[in-house]
C-alpha cells in the first residue's frame, strides 16, 4: 500500500530550527564564559593572598629571629639585596637563601656577581597569577642578568617605605630622604632608613613592630606592584633592594593613587603605583600578617598615605 503523504516521517532539521539552536547555544555560552572568566580570577586571587600571607608570616618570622623586620643595608651606596633575598631561610627556601650574601650589592660595585645570579631562582610565593610577566626587563643588559646568560626573575610585590605627601593629621610633610629617582620615605614599615639621615648609614638598622605605633593592623607592610600598563622597565629582579639617594626596586613608596603612575623617567622609579591586574583594586599584608584587598579608588590623602605610614597617629583602617 502507497503510505499517505500526511504521514511522511521527517528526517533532520530545518534551517530555521538549526539557527535557533545555535543562537540558544551562543546565548548560552555567553552566560556562561564571565561566570567561568570570574571563578578563574577568583582562584588567581585567592593564590595571590595565600603568597602575601606567606611573605607575611616570612617577616613576622624574620623579625622573631631578629627583632626587626628586614633592613635594606646600601653597601658603598650601591643596591643591597631586597627583603626578599632576607627572608628566604623563613619561606622554606633554603636553597637560594645559601646563595644570597646579605652584606654585598646585588648587581654592581664591588663582589656582587652571586647575589646577582640567586635571581636565577624562580620562587613561586613572588608572582601574582594574575599579572603575566615574572621577567625582570632589564635582563638582556648587565643590571640584571646573570653570568651564565639566563634570564633573571622580577617580584609582584613590593616592601612599604613609606608615605610621600602630606600628614592630614597634622598637615605636615611626611618625612623623607632626597633622592635621583624622585624621594626615599622613610615612615613605612621596609624603608632603607626608618629615620632621616644625610649620610649612607654604615651600621643601618631596621623597624621593630613596638616601632609601628599606628597599630600593626592599620599599617602596611607588603604591596601588589603588578598591573598592566606600569610602563616599561619597572620590573627588576627580584634580589635588588634599594642604594642609598638612588633607586628602590622591592621596595617602593606610597605617593600615588593606586594604578595611576607608571615608570617614564629613572626620576619617577621608586613612586610607581602600586596595584594589580585584579579588577578593581589590589591586595596588601598588613604589618600583623593580615591580607586584605585595597579597591583602587581609595583616597590617596586620608587613607592610602596614612595607611602606609607606621607613626602618623592618623586613625584609620583598610
Amino acid at each position: 500500500m502507497r503510505a499517505r503523504p500526511g504521514n511522511t516521517a521527517r528526517n533532520g532539521f530545518t534551517l530555521v530550527e538549526l539557527l535557533v539552536v545555535i543562537a540558544i547555544i551562543g546565548t548560552l555560552v555567553g552566560l556562561l564564559l564571565p561566570a567561568v572568566q570570574a571563578a578563574r580570577e577568583a582562584a588567581r586571587r585567592s593564590s595571590c593572598v595565600n603568597n602575601m600571607k606567606q611573605l607575611a608570616l616570612g617577616c613576622q618570622n624574620y623579625h622573631g629571629a631578629r627583632q626587626q623586620l628586614p633592613v635594606h643595608f646600601s653597601p658603598g651606596g650601591q643596591t643591597g639585596v631586597s627583603w626578599l633575598a632576607l627572608i628566604l631561610p623563613f619561606i622554606e627556601e633554603a636553597t637560594a637563601a645559601a646563595e644570597v650574601q646579605p652584606l654585598n650589592p646585588s648587581y654592581a660595585g664591588t663582589n656582587f656577581a652571586q647575589n646577582r645570579n640567586v635571581a636565577r631562582i624562580k620562587v613561586p610565593s613572588f608572582y601574582c597569577p594574575s599579572f603575566a610577566n615574572d621577567w625582570a626587563e632589564f635582563s638582556g643588559s648587565t643590571i640584571d642578568t646573570v653570568t651564565s646568560g639566563a634570564r633573571a626573575y622580577t617580584t609582584h610585590y613590593v616592601a612599604n617605605a613609606g608615605p610621600i605627601g602630606t600628614n592630614p593629621q597634622i598637615n605636615r610633610a611626611y618625612p623623607q630622604l632626597p633622592s635621583t629617582q624622585g624621594f626615599i620615605a622613610t615612615s613605612g614599615v621596609m624603608p632603607l632608613s626608618p629615620v632621616v639621615v644625610g649620610s649612607n648609614p654604615s651600621k643601618p638598622f631596621g623597624v621593630a613592630l613596638t616601632d609601628i605605633q599606628d597599630g600593626t593592623s592599620k599599617t602596611m607592610m607588603v604591596m601588589e606592584m603588578a598591573w598592566s600598563d606600569m610602563g616599561s622597565g619597572s620590573l627588576r629582579s627580584w634580589v635588588r633592594g634599594a642604594a642609598w639617594n638612588n633607586d628602590m626596586t622591592a621596595v617602593k613608596n606610597v605617593a600615588n593613587g593606586m594604578r595611576t603612575v607608571k615608570y617614564v623617567t629613572p626620576g619617577n622609579y621608586n613612586s610607581v603605583s602600586i596595584g594589580s591586574n585584579h579588577p578593581g583594586g589590589c591586595n596588601v599584608a598588613m604589618a600583623d600578617g593580615s591580607v586584605t584587598f585595597l579597591t583602587e579608588d581609595i583616597d590617596l590623602n586620608n587613607v592610602l598615605l596614612p595607611l602606609a605610614s607606621r607613626n602618623g597617629t592618623e586613625n584609620v583602617s583598610p
